[in-house]
């Protein structure tokens, strides 16, 4: 007995023919006959008396619909669920999400309208911090996955590359440093530098990179976020380097990008837990996420 079989003899007993039941269900006629037969069949006895192209329940048809009627509501539901579940939006209707501060209030609004816009039951947490913050709330579960630098550097997890990012440096509009089509460290000599703080592996390795140029880096301010370097430079207190992929999404701002050379950033990706696989809602969330973020500039 298959749940369509079912579905066509409760509308073939609610509309009191197969022509009603197939408009019920959106069939034609001659399947819902069809249908019918092979379910007689599969049952080894009548349901219906045909007479003069009519059909006229049997008691058994009577005492089969009151018992499955409860069986076709729960096999309807279920059949509704599981293809909820092929499209991924049960499963796992809530989300916790870990990205850096930069990504906040620039790119995650849309990404988040995207990814809540096909799943009207889903609901999403957002966590923000540096990379290391993020990877301990992956590890520790606070965040079910995290965007990261890569590689991690915790070897605890899964790793899903997202994009590769050059470097770029950011100036406030007007700086003499625009005439460059690329800045070098040598371009940085005497330049005021916004710098994330000083426990972040990205400054220990610009920092480096001056010094074998014989370059002294004059660090005016320190920052604990991209997105607060670039406003810093826009208001013009200093040039930066940083990766050009966040760069872009503060186009709004009075500055200028160049490429910088050499690259001192890479790649960038979602890690989540080793053995945790993402749910289909998060694989659709990762999608989403890198779309955006490799979308081209606006114009």
């Amino acid at each position: 007995m298959k749940l369509r079989q079912i579905e066509i003899f409760r509308a073939v007993m609610s509309g009191g023919s197969t022509t009603a039941a197939a408009g019920m269900l959106g069939l034609s006629q001659s399947a819902v006959s069809r249908q019918l037969t092979q379910l007689e069949d599969d049952l080894g006895f009548e349901l219906f008396e045909r007479s003069k192209g009519r059909l006229l329940p049997r008691p058994e048809a009577f005492a089969l619909r009151d018992e499955v009627g409860d069986l076709a509501a729960i096999l309807s539901r279920l059949k509704r669920y599981t293809e909820d579940l092929k499209a991924g939006t049960v499963g796992q209707r809530f989300l916790k999400v870990a990205v850096p501060h930069s990504l906040i209030g620039s790119v995650m609004p849309e990404v988040i309208a995207d990814y809540l816009a096909t799943r009207p039951d889903a609901s999403l947490e957002l966590l923000g911090g540096h990379y290391d913050a993020i990877e301990q709330m992956v590890m520790t579960r606070v965040a079910d996955l995290g965007f990261v630098s890569l590689p991690p550097r915790d070897k605890g997890f899964e790793v899903r590359h997202l994009l590769r990012s050059e470097s770029a440096c950011i100036m406030p509009a007007g700086h003499k440093l625009e005439a460059r089509e690329v800045v070098r460290p040598a371009d940085l000599v005497g330049q005021d530098l916004i710098l994330l703080g000083r426990q972040r592996p990205a400054r220990h390795a610009f920092e480096r990179l001056l010094r074998r140029a014989g370059v002294q880096p004059r660090a005016r301010v320190e920052v604990h976020s991209v997105e607060a370097t670039c406003a810093l430079v826009g208001r013009g207190l200093g040039v930066s380097v940083v990766p050009a992929f966040i760069a872009r999404l503060f186009g709004r701002l009075p500055v200028s990008l160049r490429p910088f050379d050499p690259c001192v950033h890479g790649e960038y990706g979602i890690v989540t837990l080793k053995g945790a696989p993402l749910s289909r809602a998060a694989e659709s969330f990762a999608a989403i996420l890198k779309a955006r973020l490799t979308e081209p500039p606006a114009t």
